[in-house]
Parts: structure tokens; C-alpha cells; sequence
């Protein structure tokens, strides 16, 4: 009887285990299932027509948004907004693009005033800000100037006499030395200014700048006059200078498991963080040969060796360069968990778990294959022995990052491994199909385009085509970032993906040893399993159907909010046209689910619940993702215009005919401010978002003395401004600045409505070292006016109570890509036609039957010319497809 009760007790125990272990997988289940649900994955891809570009010209894009592995067109975002980051890490544009199912296109023009570098492009949408800014959209792009700058330069690092100095040499576009001047320097870590001076250039066109500990890798600033009296800038990263050859180690699945087969990835890096070809020994401490591989040209490889735990081991790397470095293998863990991976087979994919001796307890092991909580696999065994196999059937799988989630009967991750599936049925069949085999010159070239399959029930498809003169665009024609690689890459893993483009083939499958490798060696994007419970929390950024605006109401010179304020929206064009809306109890309002072209000015109105007027009124400025400037970091290149000499000077002689014909704004000159002994004095409270006195010139109080009104005191004084109706204009254009009245947006024309004696300074913002930090305020000039302070230069008559003039940022609207025909009677012609994009077709929409076509005309130069077509089917299938064409 009393071996039956603990039998039964026993009994009892196992199936409450069992009944709880099935809970809680259960429950985990529906957390996840929630999640998925609630938090879909955003991805966006930029075509781009080029990624080479010289200032005045214009970058064409297209925008590609889709949800998930399944990389549906998306509906999620009807905002997307496209960001050019200079190489010190400033946006100097930004553009918002409506996504029209899961569409849009845009384009940047480039002013004159850029400096020359390396410049990112960044794409990302208002949902996809609630995850790690790694996942944006982000590709580098190269810009030279010898438009406004005509000047390169080659930088080094020399010594002499034991000291390190900097070594710049600085030749006009020609490759003469230019003539010897001053050249302002510093150095800036992040925003923090560590190092400045001024130095001379020698005879030579050398500029020598002792390195110091303060300024050692440091980002490089030169400024000086060009021979032509320009203000020139120039930026160079000097953190290659002093760097070496690396190597990391990355076991399979984070852990190496003693007494146990382990598979070892490699990572060897050149000094500007690229990979290196290298040979690698793994040692024991007796110096046998546990194990030895030779690295890609990205220098990864990986290799499975047997690691003891009764053993010591060093890595032995020699470089391609012939430098060799030594470093230890990282610990080796005696007791937990490996995981081991192989995916040769072609139909299944294998996982086998690694425990220790102790692991060996035969309580239940799971498997789950996700993405981002999306479940695909799931199954468990016992810990019965030292090696537990699971496998898995691919085709089960689409095309993307998958994570292999060991877990224990907690749902607690063990070990995790990411891993690339491959599914053919992901890629779009596409047939381009020229009407010629080759061409001459000016001719008229027709394509036809077909996708998908004729058992395809529908073959609606969305493409942009791209197309280039190989002879003039030389070296940098190789595209590292494809539709490919950023849908089925970039949105999942983290930190620099050196030419993503390498693992997918021409066929559209991939190189998969090669990709396993940099699986191996990448940070990736995950859930965590042991925060489930937080996993549905609210989200901070809302997926935006229209624009936004969004602000607070404040009782009258307090912090105190007007509850439940009346609001208004209303367009300057049309005061007939408005928006009401109720701000909540803390006087907080919102806007939404608008559509307004950029530059449009409102008025915002607000009144308490009795009618009153006394309201404050704020409105929230938009604010931009933090960047992480080490992820393309590598990729960022010193001395552009030198780098590229050839085909700057071809595209600035294209350009120039351009210009003369009226179809692209005059080469815009920046004019040389001069700096006095003493600068005019401007109150501490201006609200000149450079700082106080930043800008291109002042006025002050006693230059505004002897006026009636305001603009009768500007009228004739600023540089490069004139007075049209009453509204200030920048002759870059002759287009309306933005006047800012103590940190309010105001009309132009009240600048006659304003009283001399109430202002304390006015400072005019022109160049775009001054404007980019205003976003699209700052797109035509900007002039600041700051009141005095005190009961005399009150100026309550121009600040109405309860109204706030707004010029928010909107739907950038998209420029005409010129297009030549060279047919009789035809005016859009070239007298001598020296394009480097030869075509830009960002439209293409295939019919019912996957068919449809568009054509171009070829320029004056002969060779070979590439064009590149890239899309998504409504079923989420891609397809990128490169064909070369000559011209005779």
C-alpha cells in the first residue's frame, strides 16, 4: 500500500510537471502570436540612380517599404522619411516621401556649398524608430565639388624626426600645387571640439599638422580660401592612420564547449576596418595544429575543431600583407550548452545541441526557428545524452534570417544561433529584352520587360530601372547595396555589412558557405525570451497614415496647461480651410492623418473653454534618430575629389550646358563673410539655433536707428537679399525666406509692422553651414530678429494671444527627370549630350500579364552601358537583374 501512494504520488508529480510545462509553452506561444501581431517588421530599400555624384547634381531614388520575411508591399506607413548626412555626421537634407502602397519616390539636389566627402543615405519610417536605428536603411554615397571647392587633396600620415605629423597635400583640380596660403584646423571627437589652430601651406601645396594625444584619429576640419577666394572645406578622418591589422573569433552560437566539436568563425580586418585575406592557425599550448583555415577575400572563414578542456590555445593569423598577430582563444566554458548547424543538405536543415556531462539530466530541451516571435518550428526531446539532433524540412522556410532558439522547460534561451534560408519561390523571374543588340549614338533604346511565371494567376509588379555609362562612371559602378541585401540582410542584422551584395548571385540565389561565415561573425536582431511579459508594451512612435502635427497649450506666460483648449488648423492659403481638434487635460494636441506639400505655412489658433484667447502655444519639433557613425564607417573615403577627378570634371562640363539652357539652377557662389577684430554683439537670447552671433551677417540695435520701419532698414543692406512686396527674398532663386521673430515663424510682410527701436539685432542665415540645422525652414535663407528685453521693447502688437504662424515640414515634392529625345522637331536635346545617368525610371508598373516596357536614348559617348532593374511583386518576391548593352 505505501509503494502504491508514493507510485501514485510520484505519478501525481510527473503529469503537474508536464500540465505546467504545457502552460507555460502555451503561454509563451500567445505572447509571442500577440507580438508578431502588434509589431510587424518595416523594412525599407532605396534604389538610387547612381552612388557617385558631384555638387549641382541631383540624386534620384525610389523607395521600397515592405513588412516581414514575406516582404509584402506595405500599407503599415504612408510616411517615409530620406536623410543626406554629411561626413561630420550633420543631416543637411531631409526629405519626406508619401508611400503610396508601399511605394514613393523623391530626389535630393545637391547645393554647390557640400563639402566634398562621403555622404549616408538614410531611409527609415516613423513605426521603424521603435527599434534599433541599425536597422534603417542606410547605404554611402560619394560627392565631389569642383563646382564651388577646385581643390583635392591627398592625406597621410609621415614622420620626421620621430614625431608624427599629418601630411596634406592640397592641388587644384589640375594637379598643380595651389598657392601658398593660411588654413584654419581642428579636430572634432563627436561634437566636442579636442584640438584647433592655424597653419600655412608650404611652396609645395603641403600642409604639416604635428600629431598630438589630443587629436590622434580624430576627425580632421581644414578651412581656407581657394585661389578663386571661396571658402573651401575639406574633412578627413584620420582613424585608419593609426590602426592595425585585427582579427576576432566567434564561436558558433557565442559558447565554446569543452570536450566537444566546436565550430570557430574568423573575422580579420585591415586598418580602415575592411576585411583582409589571411591565413589562421589554432594552436595548442604545446604549438600543434589543432586547426587551420584561410579566410575569404571579406577575411571570414570558419572551421570545426575539437577544443579540450584540459588545453590551452592561441590564434595565429598572417595577413595578406605578410603581418602576423597572435591572441588568445576566448574561454572555453566546461559546463552549458554548444549548438552546431549544418545546412549542406539541400532539402533539411540540422541542429544538435552540445551539453556537458552535467547538462545530461534528461529534463526536456526545445527548438524554436523564428523571426521576431513568428514561429516556424517548434519541438522538443530530452537531454539524454551529450548530442540531441533536431532537423527541420527548408522549403517550410521563405528567404530570410531565421533564429535557431535553443530553450530549457522555462521557455529560457540556452543558446541561439541566426542562420539564412534560401527559398527559390522568393525570387521574381524577370526578362529584360533590348530591341537591338548594339547601338550608336543618340539612339533610341526600347525595352521590354516581363516578370513572374505563366502559372502566375497574377504578375503586377513595381520596378525602377537604372542606367549608366560604364566608361564615364569607372570604378565606383559596383553597387554594394542591392534590393536584396537590404530586405533580406540590413533589416536584421546589426553593425557594418562589408559589400552586402557579394552573397547574392547574379541569379538571385546565394553564395550560402559564404553567408553562413558572416552570419557567424554578426550581431542580428532578436526578441528577448526573458522579457516576454514586456513584449507588448505600447509603442513610443505610431505608424503614420499622414503627417503629423503636434503641440501643447499653456495658460499665457506659465507652464500651467489649458485643458481641454479649442483648436485650430489653418491654412494660410485659404483661411476658409481649417482643422478643429480638442487638446486632452494637459492642453496637449494633435493634428494627424495630413497631407501638405513642404513649405506651406499655417496658423495654429487655441481657445480656453470660455473663449479666451490668453494661450501660449508650442509645437513640437521633429526628432531625428540618433545615428551610429561607426556602421558604414569603413566605407567613408578620404579625398574625393582627387578620387574621382575625371569624372567630376566630365559631369561639371554636362551640367554647365544644363545651366545654360534653364534647366538647372546657376552654380550658387558663396559669398566671403569678414570677420572683425569684434564681432556686433548679439543678446544671449537670440534664438539663432547655431548660437547667438552665428551667421552670415548681423545687424545690430544701432544700425537700426534711424528707420521708421524694419524693412526700410533691411531694404538695401543684407547681402543677398532684396525686397519684393514687402517680402524678403534670397536672390539664390529670388524664393521667400523664413523670418524667425524671437523664435517664432512669422510672414514675411510683417517685417513692415515691426518698430526699429524694439530690436535688439537681426542675423541673416544664407549659407547651408548655417540653414541645414532648420531642416526645411531653412531651405531659402532665414533671417533672425531678437526683441529687446524689458517693458519698452514689448512688442505684444505682433505677437497675437492664442496664434502661432507654423511652417511644418512636408511632402517633398518630386522634380521631372529630364529626359532628351533625339526625334526630328524634338526640343528636348543636348548640343553635346555627356550624361553619367543615362536614364532614370523609378514608374515601372508591369500589366496583368507581367509585361510592359520603356525606352531612352543612349548619349554622345560610346561603350559599354549597364542597366539595373530592381522591384517587388505584389507576392513579396524581389528581383534585382543587371544587364550591359554597347553603344558603337
Amino acid at each position: 500500500m505505501k509503494r502504491l501512494s508514493i507510485f501514485l504520488l510520484t505519478l501525481i508529480a510527473c503529469c503537474t510537471t508536464h500540465f505546467l510545462m504545457a502552460q507555460q509553452v502555451e503561454k509563451a506561444q500567445e505572447i509571442l502570436s500577440e507580438y508578431v501581431a502588434k509589431r510587424p517588421q518595416e523594412k525599407l530599400h532605396l534604389q538610387t540612380d547612381r552612388n557617385f555624384y558631384g555638387v549641382g547634381e541631383t540624386i534620384w531614388y525610389k523607395i521600397y517599404s515592405v513588412i516581414g520575411l514575406e516582404n509584402k508591399l506595405s500599407v503599415l506607413s504612408n510616411i517615409g522619411y530620406v536623410e543626406l548626412v554629411s561626413p561630420t555626421g550633420k543631416i543637411v537634407n531631409q526629405k519626406i516621401n508619401g508611400l503610396f502602397s508601399g511605394v514613393g519616390v523623391g530626389n535630393i539636389e545637391l547645393v554647390d556649398s557640400l563639402v566634398e566627402g562621403s555622404y549616408r543615405l538614410r531611409a527609415y519610417t516613423n513605426w521603424m524608430r521603435n527599434d534599433d536605428p541599425d536597422y534603417f536603411f542606410e547605404k554611402v554615397i560619394n560627392i565631389g565639388n569642383v563646382r564651388s571647392d577646385n581643390v583635392e587633396t591627398k592625406s597621410t600620415v609621415i614622420q620626421e624626426n620621430g614625431v608624427d605629423y599629418y601630411l596634406v597635400q592640397l592641388n587644384n583640380i589640375n594637379g598643380a600645387a595651389i598657392p601658398k596660403t593660411s588654413i584654419n584646423y581642428e579636430f572634432i571627437d563627436g561634437e566636442k571640439t579636442v584640438d584647433k589652430g592655424r597653419e600655412s601651406i608650404d611652396a609645395n601645396g603641403q600642409l604639416k599638422i604635428k600629431v598630438t594625444d589630443k587629436n590622434r584619429g580624430k576627425l580632421l576640419l581644414l578651412s581656407f580660401l581657394n585661389p578663386e577666394k571661396r571658402r573651401v572645406k575639406k574633412t578627413i578622418n584620420t582613424k585608419a592612420y593609426f590602426s592595425e591589422n585585427s582579427i576576432q573569433v566567434f564561436p558558433e552560437g557565442g559558447y565554446i564547449l569543452g570536450d566537444e566539436l566546436n565550430r570557430m568563425a574568423f573575422k580579420t580586418l585591415n586598418p580602415q576596418g575592411k576585411g583582409i585575406k589571411a591565413k589562421i592557425l589554432l594552436l595548442t599550448g604545446s604549438k600543434d595544429t589543432a586547426a587551420q583555415v584561410e579566410t575569404n577575400i571579406l577575411g571570414m572563414a570558419s572551421v570545426p575543431c575539437y577544443i579540450s578542456n584540459a588545453e590551452s590555445y592561441t590564434v595565429h593569423v598572417k595577413f595578406d600583407d605578410n603581418t602576423e598577430k597572435t591572441i588568445n582563444l576566448p574561454a572555453i566554458t566546461k559546463s552549458g550548452y554548444s549548438i552546431s548547424v549544418n545546412q549542406s543538405s539541400a532539402s533539411k536543415l540540422f541542429a544538435q545541441v552540445n551539453l556537458s556531462e552535467d547538462k545530461v539530466n534528461n529534463e526536456e530541451i526545445y527548438i524554436a526557428i523564428q523571426h521576431l516571435g513568428n514561429v516556424f518550428y517548434i519541438a522538443k526531446q530530452k537531454a539524454s545524452s551529450k548530442n540531441v539532433l533536431f532537423s527541420l524540412t527548408k522549403d517550410r522556410l521563405p528567404t530570410g534570417v531565421f533564429t535557431i532558439s535553443i530553450l530549457n522547460s522555462n521557455f529560457t534561451p540556452l543558446v541561439e544561433r541566426v542562420v539564412f534560408n534560401f527559398n527559390r519561390n522568393s525570387n521574381l523571374p524577370l526578362k529584360l529584352n533590348l530591341d537591338k543588340d548594339s547601338y550608336g549614338k543618340r539612339s533610341k533604346v526600347t525595352t521590354q520587360v516581363e516578370v513572374g511565371n505563366t502559372n502566375d494567376s497574377i504578375r503586377i509588379a513595381s520596378l525602377s530601372a537604372s542606367v549608366l555609362n560604364l566608361t564615364k562612371y569607372g570604378k565606383d559602378a559596383k553597387d554594394e547595396v542591392s534590393i536584396l541585401s537590404s530586405l533580406y540582410l540590413n533589416g536584421d542584422l546589426k553593425g557594418y555589412l562589408e559589400n552586402p551584395a557579394y552573397y547574392f548571385n547574379e541569379d538571385g540565389s546565394i553564395k550560402e558557405f559564404e553567408l553562413d561565415n558572416l552570419l557567424l561573425t554578426q550581431g542580428w536582431r532578436k526578441i528577448d525570451w526573458k522579457q516576454l511579459d514586456s513584449l507588448n508594451n505600447p509603442v513610443k512612435y505610431e505608424a503614420e497614415k499622414g503627417l503629423r502635427i503636434v503641440g501643447q497649450a499653456k495658460k499665457l506666460g506659465r507652464k500651467a496647461p489649458v485643458p481641454n483648449a479649442q483648436m485650430q488648423l489653418i491654412s494660410t492659403k485659404n483661411f476658409m480651410d481649417y482643422i478643429d481638434t480638442t487638446a486632452n487635460a494637459e492642453g496637449e494636441f494633435v493634428f494627424d492623418n495630413l497631407i501638405f506639400p513642404d513649405s506651406v505655412k499655417f496658423l495654429v489658433s487655441a481657445k480656453d473653454e470660455k473663449g479666451k484667447k490668453n494661450i501660449d502655444i508650442s509645437v513640437e519639433r521633429f526628432e531625428n534618430p540618433p545615428l551610429n557613425m561607426a556602421k558604414n564607417e569603413p566605407n567613408m573615403l578620404n579625398d574625393v575629389n582627387a578620387a574621382f577627378r575625371e569624372q567630376l570634371l566630365a559631369g561639371k562640363l554636362f551640367y554647365s550646358q544644363l545651366e545654360n539652357r534653364g534647366l538647372m539652377d546657376k552654380v550658387t557662389e558663396i559669398e566671403e563673410i569678414v570677420v572683425r577684430a569684434e564681432r556686433p554683439k548679439v543678446p544671449e537670447n537670440s534664438s539663432n539655433l547655431n548660437g547667438p552671433g552665428r551667421a552670415d551677417q548681423i545687424l545690430t540695435a544701432d544700425d537700426l536707428s534711424t528707420c521708421t520701419t524694419l524693412e526700410m532698414c533691411l531694404n538695401g543692406r543684407l547681402l543677398g537679399v532684396m525686397f519684393q512686396g514687402g517680402k524678403a527674398m534670397n536672390t539664390r532663386g529670388m524664393v521667400e525666406m523664413q523670418i524667425v521673430l524671437d523664435g517664432m515663424y512669422v510672414e514675411s510682410d510683417m517685417l513692415s509692422t515691426i518698430n526699429p527701436v524694439d530690436v535688439a539685432s537681426v542675423e541673416v542665415l544664407r549659407n547651408i553651414n548655417h540653414t541645414s540645422i532648420y531642416g526645411s525652414y531653412g531651405a531659402n535663407g532665414l533671417i533672425i530678429i531678437t526683441s529687446k528685453t524689458g517693458r519698452d521693447a514689448s512688442r505684444s502688437n505682433f505677437q497675437p494671444r492664442g496664434l502661432l504662424a507654423i511652417t511644418p515640414k512636408g511632402i517633398s515634392l518630386m522634380k521631372e527627370y529630364y529626359k532628351p529625345a533625339y526625334e526630328v522637331d524634338s526640343k528636348t536635346q543636348f548640343d553635346q549630350d555627356l550624361r553619367t545617368t543615362i536614364h532614370w525610371e523609378p514608374g515601372i508598373v508591369t500589366k496583368q500579364d507581367g509585361k510592359t516596357s520603356f525606352d531612352f536614348y543612349t548619349s554622345d559617348e560610346i561603350g559599354t552601358y549597364r542597366m539595373i532593374v530592381e522591384g517587388v511583386d505584389i507576392d513579396g518576391r524581389l528581383v534585382r537583374k543587371v544587364l550591359d548593352f554597347e553603344v558603337k
